[in-house]
Formats: structure tokens, C-alpha cells, sequence
């Protein structure tokens, strides 16, 4: 990214600030990242919410993967998932493997074994607490966890806050990038929310 993107960015969030400018709502959000994902192949699903545990999927997101030209066998998913993040579910690690593990028997239910074996899964959380400087280094820790007795597979997991206009996220690539889901929307949304790192100690 271009210092003159950040400026520029930093700017308008002030100006909206100023100005007594409405948060970003769901709706924007989702204007956002839905042109992206269709551009991909993707297709958009409403959501789906669980009363116990609570999870609010608010629209999935899937396309067809071929991982080779074995039948049944080579075929995958790639899925999407925009959630709002539980009330019982904290900001920390033990927090969002629980969160990730939820979205994994979602996902999984959703989803069933003849219309992919494998699973690709991004995750976007929309979250009332603020966005801190040590998230990246925590969804990097929740992303490296293996979802045991499941066809899910993480890609990406990206934490925002629409009314901080922040944003952290952890990504790790696919063979062939076959999952390109969290690289595209890791690029769109950082172009459109702050990301906090933590400050450089001497």
C-alpha cells in the first residue's frame, strides 16, 4: 500500500469523525466484499444462527475448487463466512478457537462431503470490542490450529470493527493459491480500514 492510500485514509476517517458521519453498517460491509467474491465465482447464501452454542452467521459464500481431476475425491469448497462475533466469545486466543471451532461444525453442516471433501474456509468476525495492536499476533496463533475430525481447512481469519474502522486479520496461502479468498479481501479491506501494529520497542 501507498503512504498516499494511508494519508488518504487517515484523513477521511477524520473528516467522518468531524462531521458526525454514520459508522459503517453491516450492509456497506457487505457492498464491499460481495463484488469481490462473485468475481471470484463465488456464490453468496443467506446465513443461518444457532442458539446453542450461539453463533450468527450473517451470509455464507462458496464456489467449487478442483484440487485435482479425481472424481469426488479432488473436489473442494471454498467457503466464506461473515459472522458477528458471539457474546460469550472474547478477543483472545482461547476466545476465538472456540469461535473458529463453531464456524467449523457450521460450515461443516452446511456444507455436505459430496460437494467437496475439503473444505477452504475465510472468516470475517464483525466485533464490538476494539481492534488492538496484538490481535494480528493472536488470530496468527488461532489460525495454525487444526480442526480435528473436520473437512475445514483455514485460510484466513480477518476481526473487524465497524465503528472503529479497524481491521486485523492472519492469513496463510493455498497450493497454487486454489484459495485465493483471503488474499483478495485481506487487499480490498485494508484499503478501507485502519490496521494497528504494535509499536516498534528500542
Amino acid at each position: 500500500m501507498e503512504p498516499s492510500d494511508i494519508v488518504t485514509r487517515e484523513l477521511r476517517a477524520f473528516f467522518n469523525s468531524a462531521s458526525g458521519a454514520a459508522d459503517m453498517t453491516e450492509e456497506q460491509l457487505i457492498g464491499l466484499i460481495d463484488p469481490v467474491l462473485r468475481d471470484l465465482g463465488s456464490l453468496a447464501l443467506e446465513g443461518e444462527e444457532f442458539r446453542q452454542p450461539p453463533l450468527d452467521v450473517v451470509r455464507y459464500y462458496e464456489r467449487s475448487v478442483r484440487l485435482s481431476f479425481v472424481p469426488l475425491l479432488g473436489r473442494a469448497r471454498s467457503v466464506v463466512t461473515l459472522v458477528r462475533q458471539p457474546v460469550d466469545i472474547a478477543g483472545t486466543v482461547a476466545g476465538y478457537e472456540r469461535l473458529l471451532k463453531r464456524l467449523g461444525m457450521a460450515v461443516n453442516g452446511r456444507f455436505p462431503p459430496w460437494r467437496g471433501l475439503v473444505i477452504g474456509l475465510t472468516a470475517i468476525t464483525m466485533t464490538p470490542e476494539p481492534i488492538q495492536p496484538a490481535d494480528d499476533a493472536m488470530l496468527r496463533d488461532v489460525l495454525g490450529i487444526t480442526l480435528r475430525r473436520m473437512r475445514v481447512v483455514p485460510f484466513g481469519l480477518l476481526r473487524i470493527n465497524l465503528g472503529q474502522e479497524a481491521i486485523a486479520l492472519a492469513i496463510k496461502s493455498s497450493p497454487d493459491e486454489l484459495f485465493a479468498e483471503p488474499l483478495r479481501l485481506a487487499d480490498l479491506l485494508t484499503q478501507n480500514f485502519r490496521r494497528y501494529v504494535p509499536a516498534i520497542e528500542f
